[in-house]
């Protein structure tokens, strides 16, 4: 049980401490014997190893997932999904995956291509005629992220969401609201010839989602990935969150308090709204790969980056980024205090970190990439995959204390 330190890393009352360790100690030991392994103990125990050199140091709790085909050969929780109330992290533990959220956007529009109801090369204005850019972007330059909607670089106060502390709060920016400041903004750049990743343009899509599908959002997510995928425990965050969901934790760096602060609200829904758990994305990994949600043709589309002007392409596709062996793709989520990772590799296997813990500097203190990596090649000696020095492209690290959020955090 390394990965396990109930004494350590949690902050706790003295009072209140020696209960909150016991109560911590008595849970991992539930936590590994929740779903049976498909690895040998002597892997695991490996796996087990890696996990422990960032929880709690660095993460409060850790939930990971391994697998091949759809089928999950390892899962565990660590640490903590409640840090002050001693609540275990487990495999069944409901956490948010961020904007790994966008590969599901990405996979539903592509569905309902298949399924003739829309073209990605379709103008937005005909799904949404309410934002009147010139020139008109597709879907697919929606898609990906080069329809030059302001995003992380020329919005990096998310204005066009009304920015702090509004994104932080229920009810989300209203549509209408949203539609005016995309409008007012315009586009910085043409359509097709410059990249900038975009909440607001994920979120857009969303809408066309229900537009085309003539449902709630979550709705058409459950018919179109969720049932197909076989994901058991996946839905959209709503404006309330659902019993035994992990609680969030941020701090600016390591060693200090992990504070418990609002985090990105449902507004958010197409672009980081997915809460799920490990095990059901290693059955999505499994089944989009698999063709159980979309073809083949349509999983090529998602991991190509769009062509940009002058050569270039964007360093993302649909939803996908490309990792560091041949055939290997994933995505990153980040909110305010959860990251996670979700590494697709070439060899088959797939690695699936969802932690909620996150602070200032990033990846710096818990390079997810890293060490899904290190688990992949534990899994798979003979043909390892390089490990990265850096997360994939598109990843965004916040560049300095957000003081106006640390002004909301408890």
């Amino acid at each position: 049980m390394r990965a396990c330190h109930p004494t350590k890393g949690f902050s706790t009352r003295s009072l209140t401490r020696t209960a909150l360790a016991c109560s911590l100690a008595a849970a991992c030991a539930a936590q590994a014997q929740e779903a049976p392994s498909q690895i040998p103990p002597a892997v695991a125990a490996q796996i087990d190893a890696l996990v422990a050199e960032y929880v709690p140091s660095a993460l409060p709790g850790l939930q990971l997932a391994v697998g091949r085909g759809g089928a999950v050969l390892y899962t565990r929780g660590y640490g903590a999904a409640d840090a002050r109330a001693g609540v275990p992290m487990t495999p069944s533990t409901p956490v948010k995956i961020g904007s790994v959220t966008k590969q599901l956007t990405a996979a539903a529009l592509l569905k309902l291509q298949e399924q003739g109801k829309i073209s990605l090369a379709d103008p937005l204005s005909r799904w949404i005629p309410e934002l009147r850019y010139q020139p008109d972007p597709t879907i697919a330059q929606v898609m990906g992220m080069v329809a030059g909607i302001p995003g992380a670089e020329k919005d990096p106060d998310d204005l066009l969401l009304d920015s702090v502390p509004a994104v932080l709060q229920e009810p989300p920016i209203a549509r209408t609201k949203l539609f005016a400041n995309l409008n007012g903004a315009g586009l910085f750049a043409p359509p097709g010839t410059a990249y900038d990743y975009s909440n607001a343009g994920y979120i857009v899509l969303g809408r066309v989602i229900e537009r085309v599908s003539g449902q709630p959002l979550e709705a058409a997510f459950t018919q179109l990935l969720f049932k197909p995928a076989g994901m058991v425990a996946s839905y959209l965050l709503g404006q309330q969150p659902r019993p035994g969901a992990a609680v969030g934790h941020y701090r600016v760096k390591p060693g200090d308090r992990w504070l418990v602060c609002p985090d990105l609200n449902s507004g958010f829904d197409a672009t980081g709204g997915v809460v799920s758990t490990a095990a059901d994305m290693v059955r999505w990994d499994g089944a989009l790969k698999g063709g159980a949600v979309v073809s083949a043709a349509s999983l090529a589309r998602m991991r190509t980056p769009a062509a940009l002007a002058g050569g270039k392409t964007a360093p993302i596709g649909m939803g996908l980024a490309a990792l560091g062996g041949p055939g290997s793709y994933g995505a990153a989520g980040q909110t305010v205090s959860f990251a996670a990772a979700n590494a697709s590799y070439g060899s088959g296997y797939d690695v699936v970190l969802l932690a909620n813990g996150s602070n200032t500097i990033g990846d710096a203190a818990y390079p997810r990439f890293v060490l899904a990596a290190r688990i992949h090649n534990v899994l798979n000696p003979g043909a390892p995959e390089p490990v990265p020095a850096l997360p994939p492209g598109g990843g965004i690290i916040e560049p300095a204390p957000p003081t106006e959020l640390l002004s909301l955090c408890k």
